[in-house]
């Protein structure tokens, strides 16, 4: 697949990278942001010359091709060469190039979320018996420490991403002896340019190219075993979706790369415009809107305008992407984001803007368009580049509120996608056209699924879920049960984790995904709970804490950007409870009302507690919540804390291990680590 877009797409831009040039900090910021220079391009040609170079330097290095005798999953488990190599980096270029170029060799890459502590890490390098390891020059030093604990590692390589000229090392002949080489990226790209004798060596269908490692919200992370077959099948699944959106065309579309390249999201969509001919260009999660960069003039000076069109500040202003991936807290703090700006407008314009959305929102619910209205809604469209064409929310539920707005006010098609690591990001996804909330959309070509009877596991009613029931939450229903999907994008299983894998992965090649899926009519889906994250509480009726967590972070009081909500109950309380990340908009409240005092007094002070409590359960009602899933209390978080340390007033964050490394809460360890919090809150919910 990635050798068809070198040849058809030798001359395209491939990947784009920002010039960084350190970070910038004024009085009036609380933090630093990242400073930004003009974008270098990478053709398809380049990349392919480059990512063949680094696959024959990681042979030259001592790396091992994986060969006839140990191409599937199963073998490679049990071979003990040096096949492996781990990617431990931010999202960049140097992260795809070099995957490229161990996938050009027949080698297996490992994927490791650049969050994740150093022991952690070394515990996958030695697990999968990783020869090299690729990290960012800022965790050289760490990775060098640790190296002793690991004894198959043969090389470190850095890369340079987000590290300024004058910071990276002059690059040094290689050093024959025993020990561990240390060589930039491209090193290893000269190392094979040097060694052209080594062919290429193409992988089987069966080969594992990916042992992914999932971020751990439940436990030990889970290496799982991806083969070509399963990305190649995924890749063809989103491309029937992708080439039959209008005005998106092959080779001439834009994709913003910033998610982590070690989800399967992100991976998938990456090499889904790769087969596309796309071009791909990479930013920093944070350094995508304008407010979280800035841009250095060709005078040396910084553009003071954020919407400056000449010299964009953040990503998306920078790369115009016509397609947009992220999960739905990004969406919703674009969205809180987008309102505060409205909320600051004098009041006929904040009405003429409500009336405008009614009625673009109307004619959008039933297939029309509004053509004279979208020139009001034109400045939004250019916050998000002015080239979107499609935008799809991943990796858990996006609210139907957050979800119409971006429709109607960024004049984008915003569509929900499901799907697992487990299987390669294949399940399903929403059309452009379908203008429902709530629906996941039908099944990729690239796969089966089917729903099965869970006679144990009821509904907030009370009644077990069935694939023969024909109603749901009052509507009519093709059936409900477990989502289990199988097929070629379906992954090969949990390394070395036989029993676990035979749990998940039935012996028909049905992988059960522990969701509770609704057919719809039309034969879309509807993820409607999760097996697991059903709580019942004391009175017997069940609550389903993700569902009131998507529909409760629609508030304007809840900060998505520092952790969210994170709800509560068990089957000693009778309600459920949350602890809450108060926005800003919680501070803007207290001093409307002539509250005194800083954040943390603001966020204990009853009347605080009770709007925000308040605010919350309507925003459930809006949502049609049960009366059973109605807060008892809530607890609000002031954010003052550090991001880095588990302390009661952080934010949450993946540093702190609040959050997983693909921005997820990390429950247990939030329940763990705010038990002073959450006793005493438990309390209320009880009568």
């Amino acid at each position: 697949m990635i050798q068809n877009s070198f040849k058809k797409f030798a001359k395209n831009p491939c990947m784009g990278t920002r010039k960084f040039l350190g970070m910038h900090k004024t009085d009036a910021m609380r933090f630093p942001i990242k400073k930004f220079g003009p974008t270098s391009w990478q053709t398809y040609a380049e990349v392919e010359e480059r990512s063949k170079n680094f696959g024959r330097g990681l042979k030259a290095l001592g790396m091992e091709s994986l060969g006839p005798d140990q191409d599937d999953p199963e073998k490679y488990q049990q071979a003990t060469g040096a096949h492996t190599m781990l990617l431990y980096e931010e999202t960049c270029a140097q992260w795809m190039t070099a995957m490229l170029g161990a996938h050009s060799q027949s080698l297996v890459v490992a994927t490791s979320y650049s969050t994740l502590g150093i022991s952690a890490v070394i515990e996958a390098v030695n697990e999968t018996g990783c020869a090299v390891i690729v990290c960012n020059l800022a965790n050289l030093e760490k990775v060098k420490a640790a190296a002793g604990d690991a004894p198959s590692l043969k090389a470190i390589v850095y890369s340079t991403n987000y590290v300024v000229d004058e910071d990276i090392p002059e690059d040094k002949p290689l050093e024959e002896g025993t020990g561990v080489k240390v060589l930039s990226v491209d090193q290893v790209i000269a190392l094979g340019a040097s060694n052209e004798g080594i062919d290429y060596t193409p992988p089987t269908p069966t080969m594992p190219a990916v042992v992914m490692y999932t971020s751990g919200s439940t436990g030990k992370p889970k290496g799982v075993m991806i083969p070509h077959k399963s990305i190649a099948a995924s890749v063809s699944g989103i491309l029937g979706i992708l080439s039959n959106v209008p005005g998106m065309p092959e080779g001439k579309q834009t994709y913003l790369a910033y998610l982590p390249a070690a989800h399967i999201l992100e991976l998938c969509a990456e090499f889904t415009h790769f087969a596309y001919g796309s071009a791909v260009g990479y930013a920093d999660p944070k350094a995508i809107a304008s407010s979280g960069a800035c841009r250095v003039m060709p005078n040396g000076e910084i553009s003071e305008d954020p919407f400056d069109k000449e010299y964009p500040h953040g990503g998306i202003a920078e790369f115009k992407p016509t397609m947009f991936a992220a999960v739905p807290k990004i969406w919703d703090v674009l969205k809180k984001g987008i309102e505060a700006k409205l909320g600051e407008l004098p009041g006929p314009v904040q009405f003429l803007f409500q009336v405008a959305f009614a009625a673009r929102y109307n004619a959008l619910k039933t297939g029309r368009n509004t053509p004279l209205l979208n020139l009001l809604f034109k400045k939004f469209y250019n916050i998000i580049g002015g080239r979107m064409k499609l935008a799809v929310t991943g990796g858990g539920p996006c609210s139907a509120e957050v979800q119409s707005f971006v429709r109607t006010a960024l004049m984008v098609p915003l569509v929900q996608g499901y799907a697992l690591t487990e299987t390669t990001c294949a399940g399903c996804i929403q059309t452009p056209d379908d203008p429902r909330d709530g629906v996941v959309g039908a099944p990729l070509s690239c796969i089966e699924m089917r729903l099965v009877s869970q006679p144990d596991v009821n509904d907030r009613q009370g009644k077990p879920y069935m694939n023969t029931d024909t109603r749901h939450a009052g509507a009519p229903c093709l059936g409900r049960g477990e989502v289990q999907i199988r097929g070629a994008a379906v992954s090969a299983g949990y390394y070395k984790m036989p029993d676990k894998t035979k749990e998940e992965f039935d012996s028909e090649g049905w992988f059960h995904t522990g969701d509770v899926g609704v057919w719809t009519t039309d034969g879309s889906l509807k993820i409607v709970d999760r097996i697991k994250n059903l709580v019942k509480l004391l009175g017997g009726e069940y609550i389903a804490v993700e569902a009131m967590e998507a529909a409760f972070a629609t508030s304007v009081y809840v900060d998505g950007v520092a952790g969210g909500v994170m709800v509560y109950g068990d089957g000693t309380m009778d309600k459920a409870v949350a602890i809450v990340q108060a926005s800003p908009a919680v501070k803007a409240w207290a001093r409307a009302e002539g509250m005194a005092g800083d954040m943390d007094e603001i966020c204990n002070n009853p009347a605080t507690i009770k709007m925000v409590l308040d605010d919350l359960n309507s925003c459930g009602k809006v949502a049609n919540l049960g009366n059973n899933e109605k807060l008892a209390a809530v607890h609000l978080i002031s954010g003052l804390g550090s991001p880095d340390e588990k302390e009661l007033n952080s934010p949450w964050t993946p540093e702190n291990n609040f959050l997983t490394a693909s921005n997820k809460l990390n429950r247990k360890v939030v329940e763990m680590g705010l038990e002073a919090i959450l006793t005493p809150l438990k309390a209320k919910g009880t009568r």
